[in-house]
């Protein structure tokens, strides 16, 4: 379940702030829509490049490191929006923030492949997609509810806490799955007998 809360709250998070960015970008900040593109295309160019470099640190390091190391970058696209009314210092944060999407989310596929029984793999990444396809039409919604009592870099806060939250909780409860392929240490998570998906 927290591997799923996870997949659920960082869609959550960053669909949550999109459309108060929007405002908050050409009203606040005063960019140009070129900026603003600017911004958004290196957060995914960051993202790119990250799954292409960094995709198998999670079978170096194991995944819950890399999942919280991942998570925790992952904020720095909200800080930089709460701390910063700096076009370069912004953008600094969503490059790494992306880099921090390329290392969280290929830890979370691995790891909830890793715990899936052999049968249910399919079944257990189609909860991982359903979960994050209702982060990102949840975010905005809650978002259009609380926008009349909440400034833009309130809203961008409370993503940044959220997160950070979702790091915690995965640096507690999830346990360290072993990092040789084919292993399993002993403090490693396994599903008891009949046991169903995360």
């Amino acid at each position: 379940m927290v591997l799923l809360l996870i997949a659920f709250g960082v869609l959550f998070a960053r669909a949550f702030i999109e459309p108060q960015l929007m405002f908050c970008a050409y009203d606040e900040l005063e960019w140009t829509s070129g900026r603003l593109g600017l911004a958004m295309s290196v957060y995914g160019l960051a993202v790119a490049l990250g799954e292409f470099g960094l995709v198998g640190w999670s079978d170096r390091f194991g995944r819950k490191p890399i999942l919280v190391l991942g998570l925790v970058l992952f904020t720095t696209q909200f800080g930089g929006l709460v701390l910063s009314g700096s076009f370069l210092w912004i953008a600094v944060g969503f490059v790494v923030a992306g880099l921090g999407n390329a290392l969280f989310d290929p830890a979370l596929n691995a790891y909830l492949l890793d715990i899936a029984p052999s049968a249910h793999k399919s079944e257990v990444m189609g909860m991982k997609s359903t979960a994050s396809s209702l982060g990102s039409t949840l975010g905005p919604a809650l978002v259009v509810l609380l926008t009349p009592q909440l400034l833009p870099r309130q809203v961008f806060l409370l993503a940044l806490l959220m997160v950070l939250v979702l790091a915690a909780v995965a640096a507690v409860t999830l346990r360290r799955q072993a990092v040789e392929t084919g292993s399993a240490g002993p403090g490693d998570f396994t599903y008891p007998a009949g046991g169903s998906g995360p």
